[in-house]
């Protein structure tokens, strides 16, 4: 029952993520909001599995992309059950572009400031924090990648309770980048 509430909330989430104008503010602080319990069909398929009691998504939005077009990215970090986050920093997440091979093409946190401030989030079960940001497909020193396919990696900056063990959680998507 509560996993079936958690996809519930999901759902409800994305649908709300689906609807809303992209914030693109381009500012390092990001502003992650309490998403409540939403309602959804009953066939939806839960977009993302625990690994304990938080669970983290990345939707991108569409995966093939022309040069130079921005792409939106969401992620979502959820609790299965109620937990408290903890952060050494003002960070609360990581987006990384790599190629094919592996190399990183871009770092969403390349040349950001982060106040070194150890910070909190409380979370009830089916509660989530959502990230909404994007990338104008230009490499960490600022040029345009060339069409190709990448991984787009997401990664929660929270650590366990004793602020060791960051950055433990992430996921991924593969977006192409297509000749113009």
């Amino acid at each position: 029952m509560r996993r079936y509430l958690l996809w519930l909330m999901i759902g409800g989430l994305l649908t709300a993520v689906l609807a809303a104008a992209c914030d693109d503010d381009g500012g390092a602080q990001p502003s992650p909001t309490a998403a409540p319990t939403g309602a959804a069909s009953a066939t939806a398929a839960p977009p993302f599995s625990f690994e304990g009691p938080v669970g983290i998504d990345l939707f991108i939005f569409g995966v093939f992309h022309q040069p130079g077009e921005t792409i939106r990215l969401t992620i979502t970090v959820a609790a299965a059950e109620p937990i408290t986050l903890r952060y050494r920093t003002t960070q609360r997440y990581d987006i990384v572009v790599t190629d094919t091979e592996g190399k990183e093409v871009w770092r969403w946190s390349k040349d950001k400031a982060f106040g070194e401030a150890v910070g909190e989030a409380s979370l009830e079960a089916n509660q989530s924090l959502t990230f909404d940001e994007s990338w104008d497909q230009r490499d960490n020193d600022g040029q345009q990648v060339p069409a190709a396919n990448y991984t787009v990696t997401a990664t929660s900056s929270h650590c366990d309770a004793n602020l060791e063990n960051c950055g433990q959680l992430s996921t991924s998507g593969t977006i192409q980048i297509r000749e113009s």
